[in-house]
């Protein structure tokens, strides 16, 4: 009887779960009314077909982009306050084509308005010389693809993507084994640390919660979360040794604040 009443348990707090919009979906009060002015937004998503479209929107409509108030606009450029639909695309070019905001080589300084820090790194990469040079480096889609609604997050992910260039019998670069080797590691070390931190500011806030003096470790917090965000971003230069370098350090000293915490919260555990 037990196991039943807990298997219902279970499955009740799934509905509720599932039904709350926390499915990549946004929730029941997000609206389209910030975009209420935005005739870019308003015409697309009423159309029924074509497909590609209809498709592209529907993306845009899960994405982060849509949650942080970015329209269709902002990347592909056009005039979101008419709705005459000539008028609306002139100026919105192919992707392929050279002169577009989403063309690979232009995705960056796209990318870099509201993106600066990442993409500025990134434009101080070797792939980035080699996308402007030849045309072969990745771009931010690469990783993040069309409006960041699929992100390469995963160490194993990234080692694939990776390898696809440098560990390759059909990659037109030289076979370099140890590159994606070395991106899933630093990957790997991103994550445990992430995890870390996330723990640490958990009891943080329980800490508080409960008026527990912890003396200086929310401050030690927020540069350990400085040098997490540092190897994040650095990532995008691709120099591996330096991002395991510091999220190692944010790993190290997070833990060291975690048991501090949870020595204070929980004495004798």
């Amino acid at each position: 009887m037990q196991k039943k009443l807990s298997v219902l348990i279970a499955f009740f707090a799934l509905g509720i779960y599932l039904f709350s919009g926390r499915i990549g979906m946004s929730t029941a009060q997000d609206t389209l009314a910030t975009f209420k002015d935005n005739n870019c937004v308003d015409c697309h998503s009423k159309i029924m077909n074509p497909l590609s479209i209809t498709s592209r929107y529907a993306e845009w409509h899960i994405s982060v982009h849509k949650d942080k108030g970015v329209s269709c606009d902002k990347c592909h450029g056009g005039n979101a306050t008419t709705g005459d639909k000539n008028k609306a695309h002139a100026g919105i070019l192919p992707s392929k084509d050279s002169g577009s905001k989403l063309h690979p080589k232009n995705v960056p300084a796209t990318c870099n308005t509201c993106h600066e820090q990442i993409s500025s790194t990134f434009t101080k990469s070797k792939h980035y010389q080699n996308l402007q040079s030849a045309g072969l480096g990745p771009s931010c889609t690469t990783c993040h693809a069309h409006m960041a609604s699929e992100v390469i997050y995963t160490a194993e992910q990234t080692q694939e993507l990776c390898a696809s260039c440098h560990d390759s019998s059909n990659a037109l670069m030289p076979k370099r084994p140890e590159i994606p080797t070395q991106a899933n590691e630093a990957m790997q070390s991103i994550r445990r640390a992430n995890m870390v931190v996330l723990w640490a500011l958990r009891l943080v806030e329980e800490a508080h919660n409960k008026k527990v003096d912890i003396g200086t470790s929310e401050q030690e917090m927020v540069a350990i979360k400085a040098a997490l965000n540092e190897a994040k971003v650095g990532f995008h230069a691709f120099n591996m040794e330096a991002v395991r370098k510091k999220a190692d350090e944010a790993f190290e000293s997070g833990t060291k604040v975690k048991d501090q915490l949870r020595a204070k919260l929980y004495p004798g555990s």
